[in-house]
């Protein structure tokens, strides 16, 4: 179930994005564990690390896992979900990561309930992530395996990862404004 979505773009995108992290995650005392999923190595699968290194290099107190430097990916991600488990069981999960969609679609976030399939796009067969997943779309599904080219717009990928991290910086900051 979608609960918000909107373009990069759009001039309320961010403020739409932070309400509705704030209607699901209000507690300051069980913040969420945010999951960045995808590779440093192709532009348009690059919105997951992205936003994690963005949101690392603003907000150092979130559990935010996948970076560009330490990027979830098909290779590491059974392992690195196990390892992260281990060190935060039972807390709510933000998956993030890069879709497909169509033409008209590129560019939009999506806030949805429930878990993204990480690597579908690709036919990979990984573990679903997230209690609420963030997709940005980069590519549609025409253009399928142009996620492991370096073709397709950085700007794009750049936009939707400034947008969530600034809508997740908005969030934490009103949480830790409402706290006791």
């Amino acid at each position: 179930m979608v609960i918000v979505q909107g373009s990069y773009t759009d001039p309320d995108i961010i403020e739409r994005l932070a309400n509705a992290l704030q209607a699901i995650c209000y507690d300051p005392n069980n913040m969420p564990l945010f999951l960045c999923i995808g590779s440093d190595r192709h532009i348009l699968d690059s919105f997951g690390p992205l936003t994690g290194s963005l949101l690392k290099d603003k907000v150092a107190a979130l559990d935010v896992y996948g970076t560009l430097e330490e990027p979830l990916h098909a290779r590491n991600l059974v392992s690195s979900i196990n390892h992260i488990y281990r060190l935060h069981p039972a807390r709510l999960e933000i998956a993030i990561d890069a879709s497909l969609g169509n033409d008209d679609d590129l560019g939009v976030i999506r806030i949805r309930q429930g878990p993204l399939l990480p690597g579908k796009a690709l036919s990979k067969r990984l573990p679903p992530l997230g209690h609420l997943s963030i997709t940005g779309v980069v590519g549609t599904r025409s253009e399928k395996y142009h996620l492991r080219s370096n073709s397709g717009s950085l700007s794009t990928v750049y936009g939707m990862a400034w947008a969530v991290s600034e809508a997740v910086i908005n969030w934490y900051n009103r949480i830790l404004d409402n706290s006791p």
